[in-house]
């Protein structure tokens, strides 16, 4: 009997020990990366209400819409004084998603000392990139024309953002 229990403890080692070594394994992953091209945006039309007059008495305004539309309210709008909405190309990476952030707060557009304000910038932009990674899309915004506004030539900057999505 002490000889079985001899036998049996040294099978169980052996098990013991063979198992340690079959639970070890190596294998070899594979790390992988791809670098995006950067994305840049550049105006190429400058956005323009046009030449509108205002009311003597009330405030208006222009309303322009991405696509280059205008919409007057209590302005007359002079002849051949057309408006265009500010257009943008924005390239990257071939069919990728991307967000537009256009200015949450008024921009101020200046004549000299005299000022007024655009307002509510909206856009047309998909927020896709085309199969060769471009797309070109329009900003408009509305015009805060004051009663009796001066008259001049009133300019003022905006910032549109794009980001990958």
């Amino acid at each position: 009997m002490q000889k079985m229990k001899t036998m049996f403890a040294l099978a169980a080692a052996l098990t013991v020990s063979g198992a340690t070594g079959a639970m070890a394994a190596d294998a070899t992953g594979t790390a992988n990366a791809t670098i995006a091209a950067a994305i840049t945006i550049a105006q190429t039309t400058q956005m323009s209400f046009g030449s509108v007059s205002p009311s003597a008495t009330q405030a208006g305004t222009v309303v322009l819409a991405a696509a280059g539309t205008t919409t007057d309210s209590n302005v007359t709008r002079l002849s051949g004084a057309s408006a265009a909405a500010g257009t943008f190309t924005v390239e990257g990476a071939n069919s990728a998603t991307y967000a537009v952030t256009l200015p949450s707060t008024a921009v101020t557009l200046t004549s000299g000392a005299n000022s007024m304000t655009a307002t509510t910038f909206t856009t047309n932009a998909t927020g896709t990139l085309s199969g060769s990674g471009s797309e070109v899309f329009g900003v408009g915004a509305t015009l805060n024309v004051g009663a009796a506004q001066a008259s001049g030539s009133y300019s003022g900057n905006y910032t549109v953002t794009v980001n990958y999505n």
